[in-house]
């Protein structure tokens, strides 16, 4: 069933504030590229939103009635409320309110194979993070304590999405840790100078690769429990690397090894 909305319902307001900044468990987009990933995978569109009278490309109306058919709400919006809400010069004017689901870190006890962000800022760098897990068939993320949260569209942007398909727990410092001596995994610490090249390791058995915050690194006291020290030898001028581009180094050498046993 479809209804139409103006620029004073709830469910108008919800959307431009989700569209802003994401809420609890719930995010909203007007990505196309990002909505397309539902015909592949388990994406939970609740609402969606689009102008009936938009003369959209015949691909762009197989879209739509595909939406239609899977989102619990459908809502149709003036073309005015379309702009209002445009977040990119080339956006399709489709947008959908979509549920991220809950998972705790036990939900992740049968992953062999991690990725720990501790208090990662920037939705840009954990955005191509997302992108490589995807790429390199990570099993699961954690989010340590973070500063951009799993519901921010700028992260459903950055990561084209994946933060929609990759399994996804926020926690604590000590809630992570526990978690990951407990369970067994070998815990990686992404380090720019001291420890071993991260080409020496086989990252076999149950792994979690740590890396943090753009500017003061990863939390101090992860040197305080077993872990592994692992660095990318550095050639030129810098001392660094871009947390982004580091970690996916260290996760495509993993894979690699992983994989091509």
């Amino acid at each position: 069933m479809e209804k139409q909305i103006g620029k004073q319902d709830p469910k108008f307001e919800e959307l431009k504030k989700l569209l802003k900044s994401g809420e609890g468990n719930l995010v909203a987009t007007d990505d196309l590229s990002v909505l397309r990933l539902s015909k592949n995978y388990k994406v939970n569109i609740l609402d969606f939103f689009y102008n009936p009278d938009e003369e959209y490309h015949e691909d762009t109306l197989e879209d739509i009635k595909y939406f239609k058919s899977i989102a619990k709400n459908t809502y149709l919006i003036s073309s005015k409320l379309v702009e209002s809400l445009k977040r990119k010069n080339n956006s399709a004017g489709l947008f959908a309110i979509i549920d991220l689901g809950e998972k705790k870190l036990d939900d992740l006890k049968n992953i062999d194979y991690l990725v720990v962000t501790d208090k990662l800022e920037i939705p840009g760098n954990i955005g191509t993070i997302y992108r490589t897990c995807d790429s390199a068939n990570v099993g699961g993320l954690i989010l340590v304590d973070p500063i951009t949260k799993k519901n921010n569209p700028s992260l459903v942007s950055s990561s084209r999405g994946c933060n929609l398909l990759i399994p996804t727990v926020e926690a604590s410092y000590q809630d992570t840790l526990k978690f990951l001596l407990d369970n067994g995994y070998t815990i990686f610490l992404g380090e720019p100078n001291l420890g071993k090249d991260y080409q020496k390791y086989d990252y076999s058995g149950k792994i979690a690769i740590v890396v943090g915050n753009e500017r003061f690194g990863i939390n101090p006291d992860w040197y305080n429990h077993k872990h592994e020290k692992v660095f990318i030898p550095m050639y030129g001028s810098n001392n660094s690397l871009n947390v982004s581009v580091a970690c996916s180094i260290l996760i495509y050498e993993a894979s690699m090894k992983r994989y091509n046993k």
